[in-house]
């Protein structure tokens, strides 16, 4: 009998990705561009400006650049609860009764219990280095306000 892959994969902080990768580069059929509610018509940056810092609109508009490289400062941050373990989903492959083989990464291991910081300290990043004073949100649970709030204290 083969040895079976254990639930939780863990890597070590030396293994941490340097970019992120974004999707939309490799894919031959692009999604739709997000659409302006008053006008129905493509978001332009301007318009997108109004509620994202410089670069993450250009990120966010970026169909061609497949790796996004993390700035140090964010990747010396991620280091306090990542790398997060990479979990085999045995009981739902079984479930399922399907030959795929399923992982998730648990995001809990964080201040925020969540995946939302992994986003936030990148908005609050961008935001400081672009000269915003301060940043805002809206939140239902909790979670995002959270993680907002420890980014954006831990870049002062």
């Amino acid at each position: 009998m083969s040895e079976k892959i254990p639930y939780k994969i863990y890597l070590s902080e030396n293994e941490l990705p340097t970019s992120w990768y974004n999707v939309r580069a490799d894919m031959k059929n692009k999604p739709a561009p997000l659409l302006n509610p008053g006008t129905g018509k493509p978001c332009t940056a301007e318009e997108l400006s109004h509620v994202f810092c410089d670069e993450l609109v250009k990120q966010e508009l970026d169909d061609t650049t497949a790796n996004i490289p993390i700035p140090v400062e964010i990747r010396e941050f991620y280091k306090m609860y990542r790398p997060a373990p990479l979990v085999r989903a045995y009981c739902l492959e079984k479930k399922l009764g399907t030959p795929a083989k399923i992982y998730y990464k648990f995001e809990g291991n964080n201040t925020s219990g969540s995946h939302k910081l992994n986003s936030a300290i990148a908005q609050a990043y961008y935001a400081k280095k672009q000269g915003l004073k301060g940043v805002t949100t809206e939140t239902g649970a909790g979670q995002w306000g959270t993680a907002l709030s420890m980014a954006c204290s831990y870049f002062d």
